[in-house]
């Protein structure tokens, strides 16, 4: 029963924070932060911490090999993650972001090559890709030409989150999460803040609004450090099925919160598109045993 109720609150935390960090984010860059700065800091301070953690707890050091992989994971998962997220939100709405992102477990089904494809995978995969197209062709009303850099900035996002993952699952790492964590977000943050600097951005300080900082702080603490270490104990405490529900429990929140908290709005042909992705999605990582009672 004990156990029960840690698996429930981490998964409440994972929706709650994960579903949140979108529109902190979009809160973040109105109160002045530059997109890849923003997440670049995060993560910088973020990996700090978690470094500084693993090594007070003992944790060995990595090897060169591991660094090498924690490298290309960092990019893959945070700089094309939410690096790619915050980039695009400087035209699309947390909300939209949010769905477009979701995604992503189409894109893992895709790519998998040891998946097995059952009739109910493959309406979850045509479903997906219709709730893409359809919020894609959503987002054609939004004006701002930039409006299409930002949602071909999220499905790129979605995509290398999938790559990213699929490595990581076929590449069991050998050393503690305290310490790879780290280690990809302080290669994420650093990368970020350079090409930050290199695209052009500048961060003056005294001009950041206070929902900024509070903005950076949320986004550090709870959206890199608690909702993370929930999802790394959720990884060894419970079954994928349960943990992949953040999948379409995240968007949900987050246009939740873009709508009531943010006042943002969805359109009705963003809706379909929203519920046509979300149902593809659930198709997609239900319990198998719900998907051969589907398929008959």
């Amino acid at each position: 029963m004990k156990k029960q109720i840690f698996v429930v609150t981490a998964l409440l935390t994972v929706y709650l924070v994960w579903g949140s960090t979108f529109l902190g984010i979009r809160v973040g860059l109105e109160g002045g932060f530059p997109p890849l700065l923003l997440i670049g800091t995060r993560f910088l301070i973020a990996g700090s911490l978690l470094y500084a953690l693993a090594r007070w707890t003992g944790e060995a050091r990595g090897r060169w090999e591991d660094w090498r992989e924690s490298a290309l994971l960092g990019f893959l998962l945070l700089v094309c993650g939410p690096g790619l997220v915050a980039w695009s939100e400087q035209w699309l709405s947390s909300s939209l972001a949010a769905l477009l992102v979701s995604t992503s477990p189409v894109w893992v089904t895709l790519l998998d090559g040891k998946e097995t494809f059952t009739p109910t995978r493959w309406v979850g995969v045509l479903l997906g890709l219709l709730g893409v197209a359809w919020l894609v062709g959503a987002s054609l009303t939004l004006s701002g030409h930039n409006v299409l850099l930002g949602v071909a900035g999220c499905l790129a996002s979605a995509l290398a989150w999938a790559v990213g993952s699929l490595r990581a699952h076929r590449r069991p790492q050998r050393r503690g999460w305290l310490f790879l964590s780290g280690q990809q977000m302080l290669f994420a943050g650093g990368f970020l803040a350079l090409l930050g600097v290199f695209w052009g951005e500048r961060l003056a300080l005294t001009g950041l609004e206070q929902q900024a900082w509070i903005a950076l702080g949320y986004l550090t603490l709870f959206g890199s450090v608690v909702a993370f270490g929930a999802y790394t104990w959720l990884l060894n405490n419970t079954s994928p099925e349960t943990l992949s529900t953040h999948a379409y429990v995240n968007p949900v929140v987050a246009v939740f919160l873009g709508m009531f908290l943010g006042g943002e709005s969805v359109s009705e042909q963003a809706g379909v598109g929203a519920v046509l992705a979300l149902v593809g999605v659930l198709l997609l990582v239900m319990p198998s045993r719900w998907s051969k009672r589907l398929a008959g």
